[in-house]
């Protein structure tokens, strides 16, 4: 930044009615930096106010004083005018108040005229347009891919909601069409990143090629881009378009001097027959794109009623659960467990969430079945766990008191043959002591395979790992196998506490655990405690821990420091 300054002129304009100050403000300034300066004077508000209009010039000085008006009246002005350079503002004599009402009206600096020296004008002026440069910077950023500079995901968004906006207005169409690159993971595997960001850069290069002033191209991230095609008459409108894409797209790239050529599934939303809402239409795109690549690659498919039904819905969603872990999608909230005798925090229970780009936050029954089904939850499964006892470790570190951290486990991830193994390496890259962290398995689960259960039990239990059984009462409750399980712990699931203590029966089933759990020494918690009468239920039939919104929803892991730091979550 500074060497660019120093290559380019800077522009100043002194607004100021006082001869004798021009003179003074020239003469420091040549001294600190005669070479890269040009300064103009104005006198006069109104001229001033016009100069300024004009967007001609760096960064303005501008002197307090100016006649029936003042420079703080001419700054929020030029300010409310559209200004973007930095103003300065000058004052005869040391004044808080004058000082701090400029900085909150967005100055950028306040000077005293008496005290200014060459170095200190020249700092003020050079840190005021860094400044700027770099929030400037820091906007375009906020709006724009770095690498390919075409629009992001949150302005491909917002101008999408215009488009649709404008259309609803002139009666037109709008076609949005959400690309993504075939096997483009190949090309970062056997080439390398950099490889794959020229790729991408010249893909986006092509794509803006093709596209009207009025359209937009838009990276959302990885190998996605979306165009927006506003004005569109017909679908044959569109269809000429993506056929024009998927020819440009696969003319050879060169990449370490070889030839590699990349094509496109393209899939195509027409508004407003299918989605008259940015997240109706990019959701029904995906999913086109999504059958364009069942169907072979390299190809375009419009969204269709057909297109749209569960079946190609599910596997849409299954393509962006299958990304989602490498691009950092997925987070951790953490419910606090407290002591009920005491009210101390004595374990945080770790919820996955998936933050879906195009769907929101997404709670877990949405995608772990699925995640089930296809195998992605070995991955999901080893992410969670590794992240949970970072955090936890992490916790320690910054002197927290140390609690356990539970980790639900699925039936997939249980039998896999290294998991155990898997586990022990979790405990050692994370450097967290076993006894801080518990595994939450289901009943149903355990008795599915019973020697096979009991024998991988045994070995996390000689790690020095707590285990406890989740959903208790929801499975096959078999007392005989319950008490051969190496288990420290039970919940109760919270469809029998929801109810209580007016019905009678999941009190008595409550109570049941409770005193089933006491009779064969493991300790009980019961989850989805929501009411203080639910707590007084549980703490007269000497229920150990308990979980709900009574305490604490799912936080974030910087939020549930907080609780941590306190140590203790008392209930009114």
């Amino acid at each position: 930044m500074e060497a660019e300054m120093e290559n380019s002129h800077i522009r100043v304009l002194l607004v100021d009615g006082q001869e004798e100050d021009c003179v003074l403000t020239r003469r420091l300034l040549s001294k600190a930096m005669s070479k890269h300066l040009v300064l103009e004077r104005v006198t006069g508000y109104e001229r001033a106010r016009e100069a300024i209009r004009q967007n001609a010039h760096d960064v303005y000085l501008i002197d307090y004083r100016l006649g029936e008006r003042t420079g703080l009246d001419l700054l929020r002005e030029a300010i409310y005018d559209g200004c973007k350079a930095p103003m300065i503002m000058l004052t005869t004599q040391a004044d808080h108040h004058i000082d701090t009402e400029a900085i909150k009206a967005g100055a950028a600096d306040s000077l005293v005229k008496g005290q200014i020296t060459a170095t200190l004008l020249e700092r003020s002026i050079r840190y005021a347009i860094e400044r700027k440069r770099a929030d400037e910077r820091m906007a375009y950023l906020a709006q724009y891919d770095s690498l390919t500079g075409l629009a992001n995901r949150s302005l491909f968004k917002e101008l999408l909601s215009l488009a649709l906006a404008r259309a609803e207005r002139s009666g037109k169409h709008v076609a949005l069409m959400y690309l993504d690159l075939d096997r483009f993971k190949i090309i970062n595997d056997s080439l390398g990143h950099d490889a794959g960001d020229h790729v991408l850069k010249v893909v986006a290069q092509r794509l803006r090629s093709r596209m009207r002033r009025s359209d937009t191209v838009a990276r959302l991230g990885g190998d996605e881009f979306t165009v927006i095609l506003e004005g569109v008459g017909t679908v044959q409108d569109a269809t000429k378009v993506a056929q024009e894409l998927l020819h440009i797209i696969a003319l050879p790239i060169t990449v370490q001097d070889q030839e590699i050529v990349v094509t496109p599934s393209i899939g195509i939303a027409i508004y407003p027959q299918y989605g008259t809402d940015p997240e109706t239409l990019i959701k029904h795109a995906d999913i086109a794109m999504y059958r364009a690549k069942r169907q072979g690659r390299n190809a375009y498919r419009f969204y269709t009623t057909e297109t749209g039904g569960k079946a190609y819905e599910h596997l849409a969603l299954e393509s962006r659960l299958r990304r989602a872990l490498d691009r950092g999608e997925f987070l951790l909230h953490y419910q606090p467990q407290i002591e009920m005798a005491s009210g101390r925090i004595v374990a945080m229970e770790a919820l996955l969430r998936w933050r879906n780009p195009d769907r929101g936050m997404m709670p877990p029954d949405e995608f772990i079945p699925l995640a089930e089904e296809n195998g992605m939850i070995i991955p999901i499964g080893e992410w969670v766990l590794w992240t949970a006892c970072r955090q936890n470790k992490h916790w320690q570190e910054a002197g927290l008191s140390p609690t356990r951290v539970s980790v639900n486990l699925s039936a997939r991830q249980f039998r896999q043959k290294s998991f155990v193994e898997m586990v022990e390496r979790v405990l050692h890259e994370t450097k967290l002591a076993p006894q801080y962290l518990e595994l939450e398995l289901t009943e149903s689960l355990l008795f599915e395979s019973n020697g096979t259960s009991i024998n991988r039990l045994k070995e996390l239990k000689a790690l020095g790992i707590n285990i406890s059984i989740d959903d208790f009462g929801t499975g096959y409750s078999s007392l005989s196998y319950l008490k051969s399980f190496p288990i420290d712990a039970l919940k109760i699931d919270r469809s029998f506490v929801g109810d209580i203590p007016n019905s009678l029966e999941d009190s008595a089933i409550a109570g049941g655990m409770i005193a089933l759990a006491h009779g064969l020494k493991l300790q009980v918690t019961a989850e989805g405690v929501e009411t203080r009468a639910q707590f007084d239920f549980l703490q007269e039939r000497g229920c150990d821990l308990i979980q709900g919104y009574l305490l604490s929803l799912p936080l974030p892991a910087e939020d549930v420091t907080t609780q941590l730091r306190t140590g203790y979550l008392l209930v009114a």
